[in-house]
């Protein structure tokens, strides 16, 4: 579905939007926003969990990421692709930011340390980045955007990561994170609970050197993350997506194809606007190059 468009572009809007917070202080001058389906995209996942309270952990590519990545390549997306591991049970990814990694990590800790594999690999070489996470991956995200513009003592001096999409991330937490805390007493799930410290450490829309376009997706299907936390943070772009249409929290970040009932909104918008639109994975992908439309 068509985001509306405005007549005055991305420069100026990108510069404008709510929430916008102090970013770390770059070497040289950013990198243009370009808009492109050129972008590195890391894909960041979240939380793994089995009723036993073992680590599985994930497998990034066949078990994740594999369809939403395969469906980006046939719409044109030429970036590389960057898949995130931070479990010691973690298998099929290319992007280690930490070795033999549980649950007990806080989730700060790993945003400092996906922060530093962009910086290295990326930013310190004038170059942006693109970001599509899940669940607990978008606090990572969010996490590391904020710390490099808090200038915190162990965290590079800037980044530059032009888009961000969240998908069912837990931007105000989660009453199963609650219960997974009382139960097993991991650190992520106490940091994912409504209310938590780390929650209200975290900027709103926190912004990397170049600025950071942020969309966060959220499905009323979700039974884990409410759709109220899943769009909880100040953003460019809102979207929506109507019950009783199967978008689990664990399958919602895979959908690929279909149409959708969806309510999406922009940060430039006083009114929600509804209607058929494109699947989760497809309005993420887009969301990644155009700003002003799905």
């Amino acid at each position: 579905m068509l985001k509306k468009m405005l007549a005055l572009v991305v420069t100026a809007a990108l510069a404008t939007v709510v929430g916008v917070v102090g970013t770390g202080a770059a070497a040289h001058a950013a990198p243009a926003r370009d808009d492109s389906f050129n972008e590195p995209v890391y894909f960041v996942p979240g939380f793994t969990f089995d009723l036993l309270g073992r680590d599985p952990g994930h497998h990034c590519w066949e078990g994740y990421w594999k369809p939403t990545a395969d469906a980006m390549r046939s719409w044109g997306w030429k970036g590389s692709y960057h898949t995130v591991s931070f479990y010691k049970g973690d298998n099929g990814c290319n992007t280690v930011i930490r070795e033999n990694g549980d649950r007990d990590v806080s989730i700060y800790e790993l945003g400092r340390l996906l922060a530093w594999n962009i910086y290295t690999s990326f930013s310190k070489n004038n170059i942006s980045v693109d970001v599509v996470a899940h669940s607990m991956g978008g606090l990572i995200v969010r996490s590391a955007l904020t710390g490099v513009a808090a200038k915190g003592s162990g965290w590079p001096p800037y980044l530059y990561i032009e888009d961000v999409v969240t998908i069912g991330t837990p931007h105000r937490g989660t009453n199963r994170a609650s219960a997974c805390a009382a139960t097993y007493g991991y650190r992520q799930c106490a940091e994912m609970s409504p209310g938590s410290a780390l929650l209200n450490a975290l900027y709103q829309s926190p912004q990397s050197a170049q600025g950071t376009d942020w969309t966060l997706i959220g499905s009323d299907d979700d039974d884990t993350i409410s759709t109220e936390s899943a769009l909880g943070m100040t953003a460019g772009h809102y979207l929506r997506y109507d019950a009783n249409q199967g978008l689990e929290h664990s399958n919602v970040h895979q959908v690929v194809s279909g149409n959708y009932y969806q309510r999406y909104k922009n940060y430039y918008e006083a009114n929600w606007s509804q209607g058929w639109g494109a699947p989760p994975a497809r309005s993420a992908n887009n969301s990644l190059y155009y700003w002003w439309r799905w």
